[in-house]
């Protein structure tokens, strides 16, 4: 049977679970710039406030980054499986897309990058 105070403790470990969860998977800071790495360069960086293309030759071809609406993303890339342009619209400083068959990393940037993982 379950006490009143037994009610209390499942109630309040709920709460701090939900409160954790919102609080560790709020949106991160916004962002305000690409970078565009092709091999071991920095190629660009750009700011997202301004509409634009950018067409980077690498070794398997031409990866196409597009730029709109304070967001940048993968719009082309040679790669066999499409994974650069499932990434989708980056929006938040420290998301990334990567072309490994080109070899090409966008990321957006910002004034602080969220986590994506810790490794130790």
């Amino acid at each position: 049977m379950i006490t009143r105070a037994d009610a209390l403790v499942i109630l309040l470990a709920c709460g701090l679970v939900a409160g954790t969860y919102a609080w560790l998977w709020s949106p991160g800071a916004p962002a305000t710039q690409v970078r565009v790495i092709s091999g071991n360069e920095e190629v660009a960086r750009l700011p997202l406030d301004e509409a634009q293309q950018l067409e980077i030759t690498g070794p398997a071809g031409i990866t196409v980054v597009e730029i709109a609406d304070g967001a940048a993303r993968c719009a082309a890339s040679p790669g066999t499986q499409g994974i650069c342009q499932s990434a989708g619209w980056l929006k938040r400083a420290g998301d990334m897309a990567v072309s490994l068959p080109n070899r090409v990393i966008i990321e957006v940037l910002g004034d602080e990058t969220e986590f994506d993982s810790m490794n130790y």
